[in-house]
């Protein structure tokens, strides 16, 4: 296939790209910015630059770019023509270096034009970039107390699950998934996913883990102490744009199957939120987030855990 990735000259993007090559796929990467070093990235903090840059060497050369402001409609149709499915990760990555509203207006603006110009060319396979966020997750905590949280309605947490979200990324994302809905509507034949990531951690994030256990129930305890290997999340891209069994639009929560916290989900959702309904038991560390659809519906399983061997 012929895919176009937004945000390709950051972090992820670079995981994403390199996975579609691998697999033989042609790549066009439509980004604000060009391939340079990575430092503008937002997951810099979970997801090392270098690691990233060294994906470069295995390409033979760099993919097709452009350079696109996703906020503008006819950039994005242009770089979009021709292409098969679109993957769509630019994005402001949060509001902490941003005014609220120009990430609100950026990502809001930006789901709308990827969709609208895929509807346009006739591209069915849409990929959009989401966030656990998009439910009210870490972003949202940051305005919060370490120990405050907001109930969700039930556990285990699924894709009909509302929204806490209160802060512009979180959202932005939220309203992001209502323009899939909106375009689903508008063109049954479309498969839009959006790809509810979390975390995007890499190696180096995971052995620091391994080697350092959170013991304590409240940490990250808004984001339901789920995560993500960063090389997951770009498997997950590949294989749903490549093989998407489902017309309209889903959302896809994307984390690990466990938790990154010692203590056993049911004993840290007990804690932390006791008044929650439960309506299946969760079993010693499993994630209280449901990753079963992506499973369903384009055959993707994590295969990272901290706890794995080869991050001691």
């Amino acid at each position: 296939m012929k895919v176009l990735v937004t945000g390709g000259s950051g972090i992820v993007g670079h995981y994403v790209i390199n996975e579609l090559i691998k697999n033989n796929h042609e790549v066009v990467n439509a980004d604000k910015v060009r391939w340079g070093t990575l430092s503008h990235s937002g997951t810099t903090f979970t997801a090392k630059a270098d690691k990233a840059l060294e994906m470069r060497n295995s390409w033979g050369k760099l993919p097709t770019f452009f350079e696109v402001d996703v906020t503008n409609y006819g950039q994005v149709i242009s770089a979009m023509d021709g292409c098969e499915g679109v993957i769509h990760l630019a994005a402001c990555p949060s509001a902490e270096y941003y005014t609220e509203e120009f990430v609100f207006n950026t990502n809001t603006t930006s789901m709308w034009n990827i969709c609208r110009a895929a509807e346009q060319l006739g591209i069915k396979n849409v990929l959009l970039g989401s966030s656990y966020n998009a439910i009210g997750a870490m972003g949202t905590a940051a305005r919060w107390g370490k120990k405050e949280v907001k109930d969700p309605k039930y556990f285990p947490i699924d894709q009909y699950q509302g929204t806490r979200s209160e802060d512009p990324y979180s959202v932005a994302k939220w309203i992001g998934e209502q323009v899939g809905d909106a375009f689903a509507r508008r063109n049954p034949d479309m498969s839009i996913g959006s790809m509810r990531f979390n975390g995007m951690w890499d190696d180096d994030k995971f052995k620091e883990l391994n080697k350092n256990p959170i013991n304590d129930v409240w940490e990250r305890c808004q984001g339901f102490w789920t995560y993500l290997h960063i090389k997951d999340a770009a498997i997950a891209c590949r294989m749903a744009v490549e093989n998407p069994k489902w017309k309209g639009h889903e959302k896809f929560f994307l984390n690990a199957k466990d938790t990154m916290i010692t203590i056993e989900t049911m004993k840290a959702i007990e804690i932390v939120y006791p008044k929650v309904e439960i309506r299946k038991k969760i079993n010693a560390f499993e994630s209280p987030l449901l990753i079963n659809l992506a499973k369903e519906k384009f055959d993707w399983e994590p295969k990272y855990s901290w706890r794995d061997s080869i991050f001691s």
